[in-house]
């Protein structure tokens, strides 16, 4: 019985940082570099990378998302921290 909570254990703890990664913050678009492929948001607290709301330069997972916004944009969106950098992963427009 203990080797399958350890196991149930391992497992939960494993998923922990999946879970954490889909968490999508509120923000507003402040800039759009297509050149640079990066994109400047005002965001509100990031809880999967522990961070204050502050306004701050992201690169993107996906260059398609840079045809998608635009200053000014409110959006809700997901970021990790990969290489030192913060990319963002997923975007939404907020209703």
């Amino acid at each position: 019985m203990k080797v399958i909570r350890l196991i149930l254990l391992a497992l939960a703890l494993a998923a922990a940082p999946a879970i954490a990664a889909n968490h999508l913050a509120g923000g507003e678009v402040r800039k759009v570099d297509r050149d640079a492929q990066k994109v400047t948001i005002r965001h509100g607290p990031i809880p999967s990378l522990d961070m204050p709301p502050m306004t701050m330069v992201f690169q993107l997972n996906d260059p398609a998302m840079l045809e998608r916004v635009k200053a000014g944009d409110r959006i809700r969106f997901s970021a990790e921290k990969a290489g030192g950098a913060y990319r963002v992963t997923r975007i939404e427009f907020a209703r």
